[in-house]
């Protein structure tokens, strides 16, 4: 692409916080600059320099040592910019620096945007200047709402980019059927590792969201609520509620919650980091904790129910949580109409070993990464047997060998380790009885691990690996084993 079409995006963190709600409300500040300029994409030009780890709000939390660390947990809120380009991290200010220069040179537009970086860095010392390059670059929406005003709309944040494939199988499996509520009750006095104790004034009160919850299971069945955010900061008594998850206790990431959050059919949360998500994507949302300071950054009356560019459905809430609001929000939210129309998946309680493999390729949506989203006694027991099943099966060619000791040690240690399984598991309880599968049966399933083992790949010279000819081997596995990817 021209030059003349890309807009250069500064986010340091000496200058600029660690923080989810400050990242996305800079990609849609940048994205709107970029607009203004007449320019199509944005490149974003990120600096994590060890020896400028962070910002005078974050210095003591955010060190040379782990300032990595914190920005791998954020780096998934800049894949939700709505003109992202491309992406250059730094660990050198000085080479950032010299590449800017670069693309700058005979440049206006990029050229004021590092002149305005370079007179910023050279009063690092001065809080004055520091808050005055945040509130310009992210802290202020005056801007935003001067472009409404103009346009009548503002760029909004997209999917994480390669987050949507995963999001995209969890919304046709496991959410199915369901209203899926997002909250946020903050918690931060929860979680130690990330400080801030002078923002516990934003927090939530537990016992209020965590009644809310409790009730809602059985008032609203068809919802299911994902908390979002770190666990640390989210109370195990409400992640063990059978009506609430976590995408992080899925080993998805915070990439995957804000583009869940584009899916999903509410959000009810504190004045935080997601509700910025919320505040710049089209979802209905209470936003809760309403406070003057939020207001003095929205560019809003304090008291203003709405943003000005909000959409509808999408309001602003003061009133101090408690059980009854949060009820009330809800019943709200629900009387709009469902936003996933995806048919609901019966699930099955006993383990069948045969078709799991199948079943669980089956939920596997095209491009994504995952399949695995559930976390309860039944899939454990589905895929403990899974695992198991080629031991199992070690048992049965024992037994038909004559080695009866052999196959009774075999059911009698995984039975030792999973006792819950010989309920479950037939062919596990057979083995222990001493029965053992038809001769035709044990003849088709060792055919079909044979063949399964020939076409996985495994045989195929590393120079194939990847190639069409793996790819045959992957659509012949499937037909063997009797089913389809999505």
């Amino acid at each position: 692409m021209d030059k003349a079409m890309r807009y250069c995006g500064i986010y340091d963190f000496e200058l600029l916080p660690y923080a989810l709600g400050d990242a996305l409300t800079w990609n849609v500040q940048t994205a709107l600059r970029c607009l203004e300029a007449g320019r199509r994409v944005v490149d974003a030009y990120i600096c994590i320099d060890p020896n400028h780890p962070s910002s005078i709000y974050q210095r003591g939390l955010v060190t040379s040592e782990n300032c990595a660390l914190f920005f791998n947990e954020l780096f998934g809120a800049f894949g939700t910019h709505p003109l992202l380009g491309n992406i250059h991290l730094y660990a050198s200010r000085e080479e950032m620096l010299v590449r800017l220069r670069e693309v700058s040179n005979d440049d206006p537009v990029n050229t004021e945007v590092l002149e305005d970086y370079e007179r910023v860095l050279g009063q690092r010392d001065n809080a004055d200047a520091l808050n005055s390059y945040f509130i310009k670059y992210i802290y202020s929406h005056a801007r935003l709402n001067r472009y409404h005003d103009e346009h009548g709309r503002i760029p909004l944040l997209v999917a994480s980019r390669g987050c949507g494939p995963d999001i995209d199988g969890l919304m046709a499996g496991p959410f199915a059927g369901k209203r899926v509520v997002v909250i946020h009750p903050r918690l931060r006095r929860l979680d130690n590792g990330l400080a801030g104790d002078h923002t516990y004034s934003r927090d939530s009160d537990f016992l209020e969201w965590f009644e809310f919850v409790r009730l809602a299971e059985a008032n609203h069945p068809e919802v299911q609520f994902v908390v979002m955010g770190r666990l640390q900061e989210k109370p195990l008594e409400l992640l063990r509620r059978p009506n609430v998850t976590s995408l992080r206790a899925l080993g998805l990431g915070l990439g995957h919650e804000l583009t869940l959050m584009l899916r999903s059919d509410l959000f009810i949360g504190t004045s935080s980091g997601f509700a910025a998500m919320a505040n710049f994507c089209e979802i209905p949302y209470f936003v809760t904790h309403m406070n003057p300071e939020s207001c003095n950054a929205y560019a809003i009356p304090n008291g203003a129910e709405r943003l000005p560019f909000a959409a509808p459905h999408q309001f602003l809430v003061y009133e101090r949580e408690s059980r009854v609001l949060l009820e009330t929000l809800l019943e709200r939210g629900l009387a709009l109409p469902a936003r996933n129309i995806a048919p609901a998946v019966q699930r099955k309680d006993v383990v069948d070993v045969r078709s799991f493999e199948r079943d669980r390729a089956a939920m596997l949506a095209p491009h994504a990464s995952t399949s695995r989203f559930f976390i309860d006694d039944t899939y454990a027991d589905q895929e403990t047997a899974f695992l198991l099943w080629p031991r199992v099966q070690s048992g049965f060619d024992a037994a038909v060998q004559g080695d009866e000791a052999n196959a009774r040690a075999v059911a009698q240690r995984v039975a030792h380790n999973f006792p819950r399984l010989p309920e479950k598991f037939s062919e596990l309880a057979g083995l222990s009885e001493g029965i053992v599968p038809p001769p035709r049966q044990l003849a088709k399933d060792r055919l079909k691990r044979r063949l399964v083992h020939l076409m996985d790949g495994n045989i195929l010279p590393h120079s194939l690996r990847g190639t069409a000819i793996h790819a045959i081997g992957r659509r012949l596995k499937d037909a063997v084993l009797g089913y389809r990817r999505r």
